[in-house]
């Protein structure tokens, strides 16, 4: 589509000169479907550390809300991930959110740990039209995958992939694409080469190894206790705060929460003091381009303490705080 060849150019412009207002509109988003878990993964806010996330308003999106929030990104959106820190699988609206996005030729990807699947989910992930399915699942052993998925079952999550394999074989469908997802840590990191020829010889479409988080400072020391972190380098925490030099989130993709709050990244989730606005109540360009975006951008820019301030991961992120008040996610 023409206006997204434009709006991508123009994105492409505003961060390399690193403007503080911007003349596109987002290529990416961020759709939290749903905060809500049915495991208890010992690093997650939203599954370990769920009790000291308790000010954290809890639900899943519904279908006015998803359809609301992504008719003001039309027709620029290009790619929605369908999660950010809870179990996508647990909106009740999520079918109907992809169908939706899919009409409009918008690419969507969702991570699941694949618990609540049934055959019909099965059926609605194919025909909704989803692009990419990635399904977390860090062991070939109950024992191995159960110490990180803690009140998960493997033998769910190997019948659950199986069934939605032969489905699209059945369906003649190649979407979604099936990623199998294994989260590198010290205790399965001797299970990868089993666990690539095992989802390879089920029909996975690929097999992804990725690094793990701390995700919190509380995480980083309960990882350390609990001897997550893997002996391979390549596979180890990257914690690069301090250091960032650039940001795509600011000129290319934003976060929205189940209820529409509207966050400028990632993290944190769900944290009332780092929301920049609400995509459901405000107005979009008075957001994107408001004194807070222009703030984020500025300081990213500068690595400078500014005359005005605003709460904002992008603190953590330079390594750079206004005051001993700002507020800070990893201090």
């Amino acid at each position: 589509m023409f206006r997204r060849r434009i709006n991508k150019l123009i994105g492409h412009a505003c961060r390399f000169l690193k403007t503080e207002r911007v003349f596109n509109k987002p290529i990416g988003a961020i759709f939290e479907m749903s905060n809500l878990c049915n495991l208890q993964c010992p690093l997650c806010s939203t599954g370990g550390f769920k009790s000291d996330y308790t000010h954290v308003e809890r639900g899943w999106m519904r279908f006015e809300t998803f359809k609301i929030a992504l008719d003001k990104l039309l027709p620029e959106l290009e790619t929605i991930l369908l999660y950010n820190w809870g179990e996508p699988l647990l909106s009740k609206d999520v079918f109907r959110c992809i169908d939706y996005a899919a009409r409009w030729n918008i690419k969507t990807y969702m991570s699941t740990n694949i618990m609540a699947y049934t055959e019909e989910m099965g059926r609605n992930l194919i025909q909704s039209g989803l692009t990419r399915l990635t399904v977390s699942c860090d062991g070939i052993s109950q024992e191995t995958y159960g110490r990180y998925r803690a009140g998960g079952d493997l033998k769910k999550v190997i019948a659950s992939v199986e069934h939605l394999i032969a489905m699209k074989k059945k369906m003649l469908c190649s979407h979604p694409h099936i990623d199998m997802q294994f989260i590198v840590f010290k205790h399965n990191e001797n299970e990868m080469k089993e666990f690539e020829k095992f989802w390879k010889n089920k029909g996975a479409d690929s097999v992804s190894f990725i690094r793990m988080s701390y995700m919190s400072k509380q995480g980083m020391g309960l990882a350390k206790q609990l001897d997550f972190v893997p002996i391979n380098p390549n596979y180890q925490p990257y914690h690069p705060y301090g250091k960032i030099k650039s940001c795509a989130d600011l000129y290319y993709g934003l976060t929205l929460d189940w209820n529409g709050d509207w966050y400028s990244c990632c993290f944190p989730s769900g944290e009332k003091p780092f929301k920049v606005g609400n995509i459901i109540t405000d107005n979009f360009w008075e957001i994107w381009n408001g004194p807070k975006y222009r703030y984020f951008r500025k300081l990213l820019k500068t690595h400078r303490i500014l005359k005005e301030s605003y709460e904002t991961m992008c603190h953590d992120c330079v390594g750079v705080y206004p005051n001993q008040e700002t507020l800070s996610y990893w201090k």
